[in-house]
């Protein structure tokens, strides 16, 4: 009989003649969530029913919440399938949502694959708010349980129980109870004043920052701690808890948290693409693979690789030698030379902005923050200049050259040198400094505030980013390269590290957060010898990574296991590291060979030949592909 059911139950009860229940999967104060299989159509759903003995405002909630969902046709809100009674309770089935709550797409990593697709989700979701209140539709509890994703990360909205305000709730309203989730309600709904589309506008943004940070908005001992924040006090800006956020995010998220209602942004969309475009063209492209383009990955490539011409040709002095990689803001890029200079030009014409000196070769990748320019040179001094003025904003000196670009977490820069320490700056001032006892060549790396370094004696550190103590390390070879970090691609709260050694052996560590510290598993993921020394850094995209080495070889493996994919063999040595834009692998060859491989395939769509070799790595931004040879001279493709 459905009376002796509860949530223990999992297995063998037949609802409707068609449902059979498996397992819950949620429960509510009204109803429960099961997993069921639906017998007459051979596949799994989301089976809502009513708990037996429920209160008569929860009964309407219920109904309410069904009859919402049947006047909803959008693929961004949760459908129903079927509507049924047993035993006279009422239950409905609706699509079975394996992703997991909107909150598993963080906390964001400095990473251009979690910057899209965090931006993507949080577009689709804003698409189906628009759709619903356009209806007329307030939600009026959204939470991260109620903006579920598929498996494919497609974001769905669900739960409209409290969709408006009954005659009983505004009676506990008046007596100051108020229907809703603390820690995302609006100011004007803690106060118990009138909700509308504005104040689901605000939920969002409530949800997007506990996504983006992994932390909620506002933290108290209890719920009317939490209400009178809302009401009071301001957030936080996002990247301040979690330095990873790009400044251009944290903007558009902090947009939907504002106390009055009117200064929210009525298109949601426009705000979050507004916010992608700044994301695209001036986070990512702004520093080596120790930030946002760790894994390599360039948004903003042309959409008919095939099409691309060369569209203008500039020299500079001075040779454009391995570890140098092209880095660019908006409308301008940056590459030293063995000539004692750094350079800034224009994307569209490669017309010189802006030099500036160094002591010594400027090998080291430059940084673009802003108006600023940070940079180092083998004379072992880090420059933070302001590049449009020429005005220096601090300096500091280490004890040896620096051929790793810094990496940029939040306000603090972390370099480093071949004094065999790392430095952390904040304002150009030392936080901490960690001994390595080698030399380094790469750049740090950064996930889950751990930063990574491999040195030339053969270890991997893993550093606490913030304090600088060592949180493990582990033996793998000399590295030469900067690792590349992703998302473990079936495990998305995990991350899987590429570490490639100087001759030719490549290690994917999986590292898991244990009592909430980053470690590795105690073997490695797999291990790859691509037979040649490797000074390129990996690429990693789509599942899979992409290897260059010295072996005048390009490997595709697959992330997870290391399997082989397809092999590309070039005339010369690859130094320069492999970029990836729009499912495009661009590469650069010491034989000058510059080629676009469909990055699923290895079928090479594009080619070219330059006349000196190519050890710098290229970029991909709004179009382009700047392609810098050995010898001085820069080629732009578009």
């Amino acid at each position: 009989m459905m009376s002796d059911i509860t949530i223990t139950d999992t297995s063998g009860v037949m609802l409707g003649g068609r449902y059979l229940l498996r397992e819950p999967v949620g429960e509510g104060g009204m109803a429960v969530v099961w997993r069921a299989y639906d017998t007459h159509l051979k596949r799994d759903v989301a089976l809502k029913l009513l708990h037996e003995h429920v209160l008569p405002v929860d009964r309407e909630r219920f109904g309410r919440e069904i009859r919402t969902l049947a006047q909803i046709s959008h693929p961004g809100i949760i459908g129903i399938y079927d509507l049924g009674e047993d035993a006279g309770r009422v239950f409905f089935t609706m699509e079975l949502l394996t992703g997991g709550l909107i909150s598993s797409i963080g906390p964001l990593e400095d990473s251009s694959d979690d910057f899209e697709r965090f931006l993507s989700v949080a577009c689709e979701a804003a698409d189906a708010l628009a759709h619903i209140h356009a209806k007329g539709i307030v939600h009026r509890d959204l939470t991260p349980r109620n903006i579920l994703l598929d498996k494919d990360f497609h974001p769905r909205v669900m739960d409209f129980g409290l969709v408006y305000v009954s005659d009983a709730t505004r009676d506990l309203t008046r007596t100051g109870y108020t229907l809703g989730t603390p820690q995302y309600m609006a100011p004007e709904q803690a106060r118990g004043g009138v909700v509308e589309a504005a104040s689901d506008l605000y939920a969002f943004g409530a949800v997007l920052y506990r996504a983006a940070t992994g932390r909620a908005v506002f933290e108290a001992d209890n719920d009317q701690g939490v209400l009178y924040q809302h009401v009071y006090e301001k957030p936080e800006n996002l990247e301040q808890v979690n330095p990873a956020v790009p400044n251009a995010i944290s903007k558009a998220v902090l947009q939907f948290l504002e106390k009055q209602s009117g200064d929210r942004p009525v298109l949601a969309r426009v705000t979050l693409e507004a916010a992608a475009e700044r994301v695209w063209r001036e986070h990512v492209p702004a520093q080596f693979r120790g930030g946002a383009a760790r894994t390599g990955v360039h948004p903003g490539g042309p959409a008919r690789a095939d099409q691309l011409k060369p569209a203008w040709n500039i020299a500079l002095p001075g040779e454009i030698a391995w570890p140098m990689a092209v880095t660019a803001n908006r409308d301008h890029f940056a590459l030293g030379t063995r000539s004692g200079v750094l350079s800034v030009l224009e994307l569209a014409s490669g017309a010189r902005y802006a030099d500036f000196p160094s002591n010594d070769e400027v090998t080291a990748p430059a940084t673009f923050d802003g108006d600023c320019i940070v940079y180092a040179g083998w004379d072992g001094l880090v420059r933070c200049v302001e590049w449009r003025t020429g005005v220096t904003r601090w300096t500091h000196r280490t004890r040896a050259e620096i051929t790793a670009a810094p990496t940029k977490w939040g306000d603090i820069w972390l370099v480093a040198s071949r004094d065999e320490q790392v430095h952390a700056l904040k304002n150009g001032k030392p936080l901490w400094t960690y001994r390595t006892a080698a030399a380094m060549a790469g750049s740090p790396v950064i996930w889950g505030g751990v930063c990574f370094v491999g040195d030339e004696n053969g270890w991997l550190h893993a550093i606490n980013a913030n304090t600088g103590t060592l949180e493990w390390k582990v033996e793998m070879g000399s590295v030469h390269a900067t690792p590349a970090i992703s998302r473990h691609p079936s495990q998305p709260e995990d991350a899987i590290l590429v570490v490639p050694t100087w001759k030719g052996e490549v290690h994917a560590l999986h590292l898991s957060r244990v009592e909430g510290r980053l470690r590795p598993q105690d073997e490695p993921l797999w291990t790859y010898d691509v037979e040649g020394e490797i000074w390129a850094s990996p690429a990693i995209w789509n599942g899979q990574v992409f290897l260059g080495s010295w072996a005048n070889k390009v490997q595709a493996l697959k992330l997870e296991t290391g399997d082989d994919i397809w092999e590309l063999e070039l005339e010369g040595r690859l130094t320069a590291s492999p970029i990836v834009s729009r499912g495009m692998l661009y590469l650069a060859s010491e034989a000058g060979e510059v080629r676009g491989v469909q990055a699923n395939t290895g079928r090479v769509l594009f080619e070219d030949q330059l006349e000196g070799g190519v050890q710098c790595t290229p970029i991909i931004t709004d179009g382009m592909l700047i392609v810098p040879s050995l010898d001085g001279k820069i080629r732009c493709y578009r």
